[in-house]
């Protein structure tokens, strides 16, 4: 589910800016290649407040998303102290499961495209089956941003 670089980015999306700490980079100073991942996981719930929604709200109505796949394409690193920003989407909607996609961006060098990837995530309910997804949930992502 590798969305191609020149499909558009889903709308309505987001954009949760960050600065590379220095806890976050290897020893050669550049970011550690897993954080990618913990940064995808910050934007998304950062893109679901945005929308009017929280993952503990959602969980409160008994509804899980667990990370089924993930995909990261790293294009160029990026260092400590460098402003990135994750832009985030919802791309596909599928009877029980979702795909949220990324772009992240470094801001201190002139926006430059450096990672792209995507998240799959079922709808499960609390005993862990799959559940198809509300339309309450499929309906925050039509706020106008």
């Amino acid at each position: 589910m590798v969305k191609a670089m020149n499909e558009e980015f889903p709308q309505p999306s987001t954009c949760w800016d960050h600065y590379v700490s220095y806890g976050e980079t290897d020893g050669m100073g550049i970011a550690y290649y897993g954080n990618y991942l913990h940064w995808f996981e910050q934007a998304r719930s950062d893109f679901l407040r945005k929308m009017g929604m929280t993952y503990s709200g959602i969980e409160n109505q008994n509804i899980y998303l667990p990370v089924r796949e993930a995909y990261c394409r790293y294009l160029v690193s990026t260092a400590f102290d460098e402003q990135i920003s994750i832009k985030t989407g919802i791309g596909k909607w599928c009877r029980a499961s979702m795909y949220f996609f990324y772009e992240i961006y470094n801001l201190s060098k002139e926006n430059k495209l450096i990672t792209t990837g995507y998240t799959q995530h079922a709808c499960i309910d609390q005993t862990g089956k799959p559940t198809a997804i509300p339309e309450w949930l499929k309906n925050i992502t039509r706020v106008e941003c």
